[in-house]
């Protein structure tokens, strides 16, 4: 079963800000060859969520993991990322869509947040 993969970031009017998810995107396709990668936005900037997964569709993926690059479960994780996946689920009901949780409170986050404060105080 082909799969892939969706990154999506908020998007910013900063293109310096968006190019931060694709980095990350990066970083994780460099480490990963299993799946097909796409990075999208939620607003502001392109490609939008659907446009990333039409792309996904025309590599004949089965199956669409979407990654929230979001620290916390606002209104995007809690209302509008789930609506926006419902319009696509029914323009694609030929592919599986999961969507994984957002970053949220993590040892991985809490350790990231550690190790910038010991930069900061060695500064």
């Amino acid at each position: 079963m082909k799969k892939g993969v969706i990154l999506l970031g908020h998007g910013s009017r900063r293109e310096e800000a968006n190019e931060e998810i694709r980095q990350m995107a990066r970083m994780v396709m460099e480490e990963d060859d299993e799946y097909f990668y796409e990075t999208a936005f939620l607003s502001f900037a392109s490609p939008d969520l659907a446009e990333a997964v039409a792309r996904l569709a025309k590599k004949r993926v089965e199956k669409i993991i979407v990654m929230p690059i979001f620290l916390v479960r606002g209104n995007h994780i809690k209302c509008d990322i789930p609506q926006q996946m419902a319009l696509i689920k029914n323009a694609h009901p030929d592919i599986e869509f999961v969507s994984t949780r957002h970053l949220g409170a993590d040892p991985a986050i809490a350790a990231i947040v550690r190790e910038r404060i010991a930069e900061a105080v060695s500064l």
